[in-house]
């Protein structure tokens, strides 16, 4: 790669998430899905969901539901029960410093392919996508609007659209997408060169600066937690400067913050606020009869009327922000917007802001979970443990850890990812942590007995829970197939060396220490235990969604642990001499189940046996068996008698 700058912010970018092992191209891949995807879907973006592996023609594709990135039919079921929107994000990317159109339009060839009916026509690692893309349009009647379409073909070199001669070819082909009848509301396309891709890192970092006029303003008087504080009016066509890209798209991550996704122009509030726009003799009226806007700055740096601003979000006024964007044809000199600006480091100072500026209006319980002052107990209890060697960070707010030096993506530990190691470890439900975190907030924030960051739980529960699902992460690299089994291998473990890492459970200080010390000392024995179990039953991969295989499981591994416990003790669980030809009596054992065989103790001892019929024996059952040259055998014809 010729581009220095470019080399420089990919060779960051491998650093802090460890892909140094991997080849530069596929680097490459992961950095421009994170350029491109990941400011606008800070808590939905993972590379194992958008990337495509070996697929021909197109190197990502992210499939976002309400905003949410969605890599699983399940969830887009539960995100599509209401009204919504949908957009098809695909890209390509090539280290070169040539602009290559034959790969752009074997790029668009393949998305074209990807909407017509034939699904096996498809690349096999676009077949879920096509799933979930066939899903959207059979729920048509929901759609706000018809979903858009944006493809995004990123290369290393200096491109310019006046000069390139393949831009009309490109267009036609894009035309030829955008003709294909009742899909789309609208199909784009872009070339991102180097600089391009650079300045998209920088934003998707929180590192973009940008300056605003703010003539009329007063400063507000010292406030506890901030550095300073204003209020006043700004042009509505200078706001949504601040808030579009370079690109001129809204860059939907200065809204994480905003507990309020925007909820359409279809919205009975939105309809207002666009009617006050479109109708001349109001829009001068604009700043007093819309609320406005609340900004938080990590800082702000006042030159006169001008100040510049960097690390912001929007944390107030989602709504509005996203009607003036869609309507600013239309703004006029004249229109101006209410802005509280408000420049802090203080995270606690921000979660109070967005708490009570988000109150006005109804806000669900879940939307606002994630910045109870419960999280500070939390960070201050992963900041303790970081003194006796452990290295995980609690990211409290997003971006909180950006441009630190010396810390790998793999330490950071958002609310996110924390919600599913909790729930697969202390919560005991691996399978239901692909959904998207938002869904799982709902659902288990109903009662107490489930409550996510329940202030009465004991924030170790949360840092043990995480440390298991770090390690195992960390020691299933070489297992390619151990990606959809992580959380289910977190579990297994859990149950074996710290049973009372669960919710409701009595855990203080001494306890937890304890824990996590059994943890540390035998994690690599449960380890095996545990992926050995797994592997065994030869499951699909999308097995890990299934409760019952979860069940399943657990008993494999009630019976793992019985049985090294017997022979701590010294109990004999060994294979006896050979026996006899003849019938036996044994009780069915739950461990090793598999269509073909099981595992029956007889006496001291536990037997394999094979199944010669359809049905499964029962566990606990006793059962006639039958033995022959030294093999044994069940047949359900066989008499099958009851426990005592």
């Amino acid at each position: 790669m010729d581009n220095i700058i470019l080399s420089g912010m990919l060779q960051e970018f491998a650093n802090r998430y460890e892909l140094q092992s991997e080849k530069q191209d596929l680097q490459f891949e992961k950095f421009s899905n994170y350029c491109l995807w990941k400011a606008d879907h800070y808590d939905s973006f993972e590379f194992s969901k958008v990337e495509t592996g070996t697929c021909i023609g197109v190197d990502g594709v992210a499939i976002t539901i309400g905003g949410v990135i969605v890599n699983d039919l399940d969830d887009a079921k539960a995100l599509t029960q209401g009204n919504f929107d949908a957009r098809f994000l695909f890209s390509q990317a090539k280290t070169s410093s040539h602009f290559d159109s034959g790969e752009f339009l074997k790029f668009i060839g393949t998305v074209k392919l990807f909407f017509e009916k034939n699904r096996n026509a498809v690349p096999e690692q676009l077949r879920n996508a096509f799933d979930i893309k066939e899903h959207i349009y059979s729920r048509a009647s929901k759609l706000r609007s018809l979903p858009q379409v944006a493809l995004s073909y990123v290369y290393a070199g200096k491109y310019a659209l006046d000069k390139n001669t393949a831009a009309p070819v490109i267009e036609a082909q894009a035309t030829s997408i955008r003709d294909l009848p009742y899909l789309f509301s609208d199909v784009s396309w872009r070339v991102y060169d180097g600089d391009a891709i650079a300045r998209l890192y920088r934003e998707a970092q929180n590192e973009t600066q940008r300056e605003i006029s703010f003539q009329r303003h007063v400063a507000l008087p010292p406030i506890k937690g901030s550095r300073a504080a204003y209020i006043g009016v700004v042009k509505c066509i200078d706001y949504v400067n601040l808030v579009e890209k370079e690109s001129g798209e809204l860059n939907k991550g200065l809204f994480f913050e905003n507990v309020r996704d925007y909820l359409g122009d279809s919205n009975s509030v939105n309809e207002e606020i666009a009617k006050t726009i479109r109708t001349e003799d109001e829009r001068n009226r604009f700043a007093i009869l819309n609320n406005g806007v609340t900004i938080v700055a990590k800082s702000v740096t006042p030159s006169g009327d001008f100040f510049k601003l960097s690390g912001f979000q929007v944390v107030n006024g989602c709504q509005t922000s996203h009607v003036l964007y869609n309507n600013k044809s239309l703004l006029s000199d004249d229109m101006y917007i209410t802005v509280k600006l408000i420049e802090t480091s203080d995270i606690d100072l921000s979660g109070k802001v967005i708490a009570t500026t988000n109150s006005q209006s109804q806000v669900t319980k879940e939307a606002l979970a994630t910045i109870r002052p419960y999280h500070r107990n939390i960070e201050d209890f992963f900041n303790a443990m970081r003194s006796s060697g452990y290295k995980y960070r609690y990211e409290r707010r997003p971006h909180q850890f950006d441009g630190m030096a010396g810390i790998f993506q793999s330490n950071i530990v958002s609310a996110p990812l924390l919600i599913k190691s909790f729930i697969s470890v202390a919560l005991e439900e691996p399978h239901k942590v692909h959904y998207y975190y938002g869904t799982l907030l709902q659902e288990y924030n109903k009662d107490q007995a489930s409550e996510l960051f329940a202030t009465h739980d004991y924030p170790g529960m949360y840092f043990a829970a995480h440390h298991i699902c770090a390690r195992v992460k960390a020691a299933s690299g070489k297992y390619a197939w151990m990606s959809n089994w992580i959380y289910h291998t977190a579990l297994l473990i859990k149950k074996q060396i710290a049973p009372d890492l669960r919710k409701g459970s009595e855990v203080n200080d001494r306890k937890f220490l304890e824990l996590l010390g059994r943890i540390d000392e035998e994690f690599d024995s449960a380890y095996e235990i545990a992926r050995r179990l797994i592997q065994a039953e030869n499951l699909a991969r999308n097995d890990n969604r299934v409760p019952d295989v979860t069940k399943k499981l657990l008993s494999k591994v009630r019976a793992a642990s019985q049985q090294k416990r017997n022979e701590a003790a010294g109990e004999s669980t060994r294979t006896p001499p050979t026996l006899s030809d003849g019938n036996y009596v044994g009780i069915v054992d739950e461990s090793a189940f598999s269509p073909s065989s099981f595992n029956v103790r007889y006496g001291p001892f536990i037997l394999q046996v094979k199944n010669s019929s359809k049905n499964q024996p029962v566990v606990g059952k006793r059962i006639l068996f039958n033995m022959k040259n030294g093999l044994a055998e069940w047949d359900s014809k066989q008499e099958e008698l009851s426990a005592p």
